[in-house]
């Protein structure tokens, strides 16, 4: 065949110097002569190869010969006047698509572990990321499947072959559900709020990966004889022949079938599973966020709180500076919700609003794992039904959900000191600390009583605070923080602080199990598929939302029981340990009623008498209420609300 010269008339064919520019002439009979030869070439390849030859799932839009493809456009590079080097070099495309699936794959990545380190690690979750008030479950799934959509792209270029037109039609639907998904998190209120810019970033960065995914399948695929030529193109090839060889090339085929091909449909379709399961529970979470919550859901930055009443916890460098989120308080009752007339008056228990001004709210403190608005029901219920009513004093009624829970926001750490900070500002800002502190002018009042005279009704005023389980330690602490408005407290089930506060720290060799135990279910809560089948059976919007720890239904309280169970494994090393031990000289001795004895340590023995001491007016040690606490009803609900009628009838 003769050497063909640039220049001249182009005609248009299928190899892949049009990639390159290069025009060629040719002339009818080479044409023809070169047809033939190209025909002879592939009827030759077709009839060699044997029947156990490997296919690849959903290869091609279309049979094609890759040997027969990659020998002519060699040629015909070599005839233009290139040397054969220059048929292995990949195409501007083609090295700039993997330039952008490794600059993707780096962006993933770096969101990836970033939202890993930041479920618990406050420092990076508030400055290596942008705000997000979430489980961090979404952003660490949507990251993830991103990466491997990514990664996907990248093996594309080593076996080309394999499944272009799956990873392209899976692609594009994972495009759809990923923008789906980002639509309604913008579009619903609660949603946006609480995923923030971190979790739109991850969808958008996970769009344009799925979009250049599909892209590089198409670009893969048509450049597959460049990028994995034909082994019958090595100038030492030698057609293997006789029964081993066949054997041996059979078993190479079913092993990269099983380990190569197979693999790579399973990613593709799962990363796509992936995305609708996340785009449902997007939707379930959409008809979540119209429950009527109780209450009022206030903005709180408990890091300055923190700074001021716990400066022995400073962090140094590492100390973060914290982003506000909402915690949830709902209080029940006569009080701030009904402001009366104001009217002249010289009476001792009543002030110029015409109405009692010893004036006490019963505090709930939900068991650890558990919605406020769960455990509270008891005491709720005992309000609607007048049975909190006495005399001259104004009663309220409040519980809230800790960061993470019901329907408060969730918070890079769930520490202690961090806790009670938030609930002294959001009692501070909602004015509930305000109401049980005296006026100005009535302060003054009380200073001119003799210690003969009666007391101040604002001085009778105060907290009964009402804590279950784990929780007493927060009790405790909040109460040694603020001693000059508690009144008294009621403790069911306590757990004394030294249980976990004087404990050494848990090996770090049990963070690798614990990951895999606790971390990976927590945020796998976020594909939804347990809130889906909640939705699917039926169970109602409320309890989907007021889901307890350990159910997988709300990532929110996931997040915070870990954050919670880090804190223990710390010990004496923990943020709580330290506060407690700097304050607890400060705990008030006040009326205390103790019901049960705790299932953790010595049943409450110690904190009876480390903590309560003079304080105890009642201690039943017999009271069965189990883990439904006061709210089992019967004998168990009656005695808590005994307990609660005496510490209030109590000055």
């Amino acid at each position: 065949m003769a050497q063909r010269k640039l220049g001249g008339a182009s005609a248009p064919h299928d190899s892949f110097d049009d990639a390159f520019g290069h025009t060629q002439t040719r002339s009818p009979s080479s044409s023809a002569v070169r047809r033939t030869a190209d025909q002879a070439a592939a009827d030759d390849l077709a009839d060699s190869r044997t029947a156990n030859e490997r296919t690849a799932l959903l290869g091609s839009t279309s049979s094609r010969d890759y040997a027969t493809e990659a020998r002519r456009d060699r040629r015909a590079l070599a005839e233009a006047g290139h040397p054969e080097a220059e048929g292995r070099r990949r195409p501007w495309s083609l090295r700039v698509d993997f330039a952008v699936a490794l600059i993707l794959l780096i962006a993933n990545g770096y969101f990836w572990t970033m939202s890993m380190a930041g479920v618990r690690g406050q420092f990076i979750a508030n400055t290596a990321l942008p705000k997000h008030t979430g489980s961090m479950g979404l952003p660490v799934l949507i990251s993830f499947l991103a990466c491997a959509t990514n990664t996907a792209s990248l093996l594309a270029f080593a076996v080309p072959h394999e499944s272009p037109m799956l990873a392209f039609y899976t692609s594009i639907l994972t495009a759809i559900f990923a923008l789906t998904t980002l639509i309604i998190s913008v579009s619903v209120t609660q949603l946006r709020v609480v995923e923030g810019p971190l979790t739109f970033i991850v969808l958008s960065l996970a769009i344009v990966s799925a979009l250049h995914a599909a892209l590089s399948a198409a670009l893969t695929d048509r450049y597959a004889p460049i990028l994995d030529p034909p082994e019958e193109l090595d100038p030492d090839y030698e057609p293997a022949t006789g029964c081993w060889s066949s054997t041996k090339h059979g078993l190479r085929s079913c092993l990269g079938f099983l380990g190569i091909s197979l693999p790579i449909a399973a990613a593709h379709i799962a990363i796509l599973v992936g995305f609708i399961l996340i785009t449902i529970n997007a939707i379930v979470r959409s008809v979540d966020a119209s429950v009527e919550q109780p209450g009022q859901r206030w903005k709180v930055q408990p890091w300055l709180w923190q700074r001021r009443n716990f400066p022995e916890l400073g962090h140094g460098f590492f100390q973060p500076k914290g982003r506000e989120y909402r915690v949830h308080l709902s209080c029940r009752g006569i009080g701030l919700d009904d402001p009366p007339q104001l009217a002249a008056s010289t009476s001792n228990t009543t002030s110029v609003f015409q109405r009692p001004t010893v004036r006490r709210t019963v505090l709930v403190e939900s068991e650890r794992g558990i919605p406020g608005a769960l455990d509270a029901e008891w005491v709720l219920k005992m309000l609607r039904e007048g049975d909190l009513t006495s005399g001259d004093i104004e009663v309220r009624v409040c519980f809230w959900d800790r960061p993470g829970y019901g329907f408060s926001d969730a918070s890079s750490t769930s520490s202690a000191p961090h806790i009670v900070s938030a609930l002294t500002q959001v009692l501070s800002v909602s004015g509930e600390l305000a109401r049980l502190e005296p006026p100005p002018s009535l302060a003054e009042n009380s200073m001119n009583y003799t210690a003969t005279g009666p007391p101040s009704p604002l001085a009778r005023s105060g907290l009964i605070l009402v804590s279950r389980g784990e929780s007493t330690a927060l009790t405790s602490l909040f109460a040694a923080i603020h001693p000059r408005i508690v009144h008294s407290f009621l403790y069911i089930t306590p757990v004394s602080p030294s249980t976990h506060y004087l404990s050494p720290p848990r090996s770090r060799f049990r963070a690798v199990p614990a990951f895999f135990t606790r971390t990976i279910p927590a945020l796998w809560t976020e594909l939804g598929i347990k809130r889906t089948w909640w939705a699917i059976r039926g169970v109602p919007r409320r309890r989907r939302v007021l889901a307890r720890e350990g159910e997988r239904v709300n990532g929110l309280i996931e997040r915070a029981s870990l954050q919670e169970a880090h804190e223990l494994d710390l010990g004496r090393e923990a943020d709580g340990a330290k506060a407690w031990e700097r304050r607890r000289g400060r705990y008030p001795t006040r009326p205390t009623v103790v019901l049960g004895k705790s299932p953790v340590g010595d049943g409450g023995k110690k904190f009876v008498d480390d903590v309560v001491g003079e304080g105890l007016r009642e201690w039943d040690r017999e009271w069965k209420g189990g883990k439904s606490g006061c709210g089992l009803g019967g004998e168990a609900e009656q005695k808590c609300r005994d307990a609660v009628r005496s510490l209030l009838s109590r000055d």
